[in-house]
C-alpha cells in the first residue's frame, strides 16, 4: 500500500512538471511569436541596417579612436544619408522636371496635332524606317491613336503611379534603416555577444563560431565582390558617358552601375545610348563609347568580381551569382544578400547531415 503511494505521488509530481514545462513553452512561442508580429514592419530595415554596420564597422572602430563612439556613429551615419539620399533626390528632381516638361508636351499636341517625326529617328540602324513612319501616321490621326493606345496608357499611367509609391516606400524604409544603424554602431558588440549567447544554448560554441564566420564572410563577398564591383562599373560608365557627353550621363550611368548587378545586364543602357549618339551624327564617339563600354568596362566585371567574391565568399562564384539572382527575384533588393547567406547555410547544413568536413562542399 506504501508502494503505492509513493508511486502515485511521483506519477503526480512528474506529470505537473511536464504539464508546466508545456505551458511554459507555449508561453516562450506565444511570446516569441508575438515578439515577432512586432518587429516585422521592421525586419527589412533592420536587415538593411545590420549589413550596412558590418560592411562600416572597421571605419567606426578606427574613427571611435579620436572622438566619443556617438560622434563616430553620427557622422558614419550621417556620410552613408548622403551618399544614400542625395542621387535618390537627384533622380526625384529630374524626374519631376521631365514630367512637367512631358504634360506640356502632349497637352501641345493634344491642341495643334504632333509636329515631323525628328530627323534622327529615321537614322536609327533597322529599326529607324518602322518608327518614323509610326510617329507620322500618328500625327496625322492623333485622335484615332490616342483611343488605340489608351489601355496601354491606363497601364502605363497606372504602373508610374505605382513606382512612385514604392520610391516613397524606399526612402522612408532608406531612412529607417539608417536611424536603426545609429543604434546598431553602438550597440553592436553586445548585440552579437547576446546572440551568440542564444546560440550556444542549443549548438555547441565550434558550431557558433563557424555560423558566424560563414555568414560574415559570405556578406562579406556579396557586398564586395557584387555590389562593390557595380560601383565601381558605375563610375567607370560615369566617366564615359560623360566624356561622350551623352544626355543625363549622371542618370545613365547610376541605371546602367545598379543593372550591372547582374553581369553584362548593363548592355540595356549603353548599347540605345550608342544607337542614339550614332543617330546624332556622332559615329565615332558612338563606336569609341561601345568599345570603351564593353572592354574596359566589362573587362572590369570579368576579373575584379570574381577576384573579390573569392576573397570573402564561403561560395563558389557561379552559386554565388545564383544566390544573388534568385535572392533577388523571391526577396526583392534585401534578396541580393539573403539569397547567398542561405545558399550558404543550406550548404552547410547538407554537410552536417552527410557527415562531410565543414566546408568540403563549399570551396570554389
Amino acid at each position: 500500500m506504501t508502494q503505492l503511494l509513493v508511486r502515485a505521488a511521483f506519477s503526480c509530481i512528474y506529470h505537473g512538471m511536464k504539464s508546466e514545462r508545456i505551458l511554459l513553452l507555449a508561453l516562450a512561442v506565444a511570446l516569441g511569436l508575438g515578439c515577432f508580429l512586432i518587429l516585422l514592419p521592421f525586419l527589412p530595415a533592420m536587415l538593411w541596417a545590420a549589413i550596412l554596420v558590418y560592411c562600416l564597422w572597421p571605419a567606426y572602430m578606427g574613427f571611435s579612436r579620436y572622438v566619443r563612439p556617438s560622434i563616430a556613429a553620427f557622422v558614419i551615419t550621417l556620410v552613408v544619408a548622403g551618399i544614400v539620399l542625395v542621387p535618390l533626390v537627384h533622380l526625384a528632381l529630374v524626374v519631376a522636371k521631365e514630367a512637367r516638361h512631358s504634360q506640356a508636351w502632349v497637352q501641345d499636341a493634344m491642341q495643334n496635332g504632333m509636329p515631323p517625326a525628328p530627323a534622327f529617328l529615321s537614322k536609327i540602324p533597322l529599326v529607324g524606317g518602322i518608327l518614323t513612319d509610326f510617329w507620322n501616321n500618328s500625327a496625322d490621326d492623333l485622335g484615332g491613336t490616342a483611343a488605340t493606345l489608351q489601355p496601354e496608357l491606363e497601364s502605363i499611367a497606372h504602373s508610374g503611379i505605382m513606382l512612385l509609391a514604392k520610391i516613397a516606400h524606399g526612402l522612408i524604409g532608406t531612412v529607417v534603416a539608417l536611424f536603426i544603424a545609429y543604434f546598431f554602431f553602438l550597440g553592436g558588440a553586445q548585440i552579437i555577444a547576446r546572440i551568440r549567447l542564444l546560440l550556444v544554448r542549443i549548438m555547441n560554441e565550434n558550431r557558433v563560431t563557424d555560423l558566424f564566420t560563414l555568414v560574415a564572410g559570405t556578406v562579406r563577398g556579396v557586398v564586395f565582390g557584387i555590389v562593390g564591383t557595380a560601383a565601381l562599373q558605375g563610375v567607370l560608365y560615369t566617366i564615359g558617358f560623360e566624356l561622350a557627353r551623352a544626355p543625363q550621363a549622371l542618370l545613365l550611368a547610376s541605371l546602367a552601375g545598379l543593372i550591372s548587378i547582374i553581369p553584362a545586364g548593363a548592355i540595356i543602357v549603353y548599347v540605345p545610348l550608342c544607337l542614339y549618339l550614332l543617330a546624332e551624327g556622332h559615329p565615332v564617339i558612338a563606336l569609341m563609347l561601345l568599345v570603351y563600354c564593353f572592354v574596359v568596362v566589362g573587362g572590369a566585371d570579368s576579373i575584379v568580381r570574381p577576384w573579390l567574391i573569392s576573397r570573402g565568399a564561403s561560395l563558389p562564384y557561379a552559386l554565388t551569382l545564383i544566390g544573388v539572382l534568385g535572392g533577388a527575384i523571391a526577396f526583392g533588393a534585401l534578396g541580393i544578400f539573403l539569397g547567398p547567406v542561405l545558399l550558404a547555410l543550406g550548404l552547410a547544413v547538407a554537410e552536417e547531415f552527410a557527415g562531410q568536413p565543414r566546408g568540403a562542399w563549399r570551396q570554389p
